[in-house]
């Protein structure tokens, strides 16, 4: 399964070399809206492949999902299956080996993964290398190489496959970050490193504005704390002055409660919708209300506490608590509450 964007000779190199190879029954090829001037190429591999065309440039997850429908609604049988780079970056021998491995663990996502020298050009090399660090923060999951886009799975995964959001470079990571929810074994396989130059001029990569596709995702969990805790703020300071007006002891510890259950609603709201994609049952919102108890508990008594001991205003300390606490409750929920069984 290859995704092609403006593909030049290097891909009729790479159909000429998969045919070749033993142990590949079909080659689909996607023509993502392409450039006229690519024609010749989609023209010459056009008798040897399945090829699928889009009008108009989709992006490559876009282009992955045609090609998954394509497979399912044409073949009920189990069938393996590889996705492979149309710029000449990955070996028909490396994309043979991961096919060979499926059938050992067929509901496994197979990654074949490359070694990250000091000769591999610096955009590559940097932004995996940021990318697995803020991806295993945010997902728990362990994966050297992240951005890979050679990737073998059984037709047994494909309606999840096709349920991963995103239509351009964006796609490659949440279905890691989906799989990882899910508890799809995510399983890496070496393979040859290949760059045709040091700037990796053949990949579509736009550096910012895929990067920030990728990054968003994984900080869909900061940015629904982030909005829960804007709200939580703004009210901790609207009950803090309403209150102001009367003569009332400890100010601080009610209003922190009140903001609290008004924050604490809203940030289920978003994590169990968006960020956990889970459904909303009663024992997770148990559990749930559970959590934001305890962590009420910790919160009140760390601001009260400040609110004693020190002369630090009120938004300064409490800002510093959020901080302290979010981690904590970031884990508690991920690997307890909202919890994906096992697929």
């Amino acid at each position: 399964m290859i995704p092609a964007y403006n593909p030049d000779d290097k891909l009729i190199e790479l159909i000429r070399s998969l045919q070749n190879a033993t142990g590949i029954d079909e080659i689909i090829v996607i023509n993502d809206g392409s450039a006229e001037k690519c024609t010749p190429v989609f023209s010459e591999i056009s008798e040897k492949v399945t090829l699928l065309t889009h009008t108009e440039n989709r992006g490559k997850g876009a282009a992955i999902k045609t090609a998954l429908e394509f497979i399912f609604k044409s073949n009920d049988e189990l069938c393996g299956i590889v996705t492979v780079d149309a710029d000449g970056q990955h070996s028909p021998e490396d994309a043979l080996k991961l096919l060979h491995i499926l059938p050992e663990k067929p509901d496994s996502l197979f990654l074949g993964v490359r070694t990250f020298s000091a000769d591999i050009p610096w955009r590559s090399r940097w932004g995996n290398k940021i990318t697995r660090f803020i991806f295993r923060i945010l997902s728990g999951a362990k994966v050297s190489d992240t951005q890979t886009g050679l990737r073998a799975f059984t037709s047994l995964l494909i309606p999840f496959l096709l349920d991963v959001s995103g239509d351009r470079y964006e796609y490659e990571m949440n279905m890691l970050a989906a799989a990882a929810k899910k508890k799809i074994p995510l399983l890496e396989i070496p393979i040859a490193t290949i760059y045709m130059d040091k700037q990796n001029s053949a990949s579509h990569y736009r550096v910012v504005k895929d990067s920030m596709r990728i990054y968003g995702s994984l900080f869909l969990y900061a940015g629904a704390s982030f909005l829960s805790f804007l709200v939580d703020f703004a009210f901790f300071n609207l009950f803090a002055w309403i209150l102001g007006f009367w003569d009332i002891d400890n100010i601080s510890v009610i209003s922190n409660i009140a903001a609290r259950i008004i924050s604490a609603s809203f940030n289920y709201y978003l994590n169990s919708t968006y960020v956990f994609n889970s459904s909303r049952k009663l024992n997770n919102a148990i559990q749930y209300f559970l959590l934001a108890g305890v962590i009420l508990f910790f919160n009140t008594a760390i601001v009260h506490l400040f609110d004693i001991y020190t002369d630090i205003p009120r938004s300064i300390y409490k800002i510093f608590t959020e901080i302290i606490l979010f981690t904590a409750s970031y884990f508690v929920q991920k690997v307890l509450i909202f919890k994906v069984e096992k697929h």
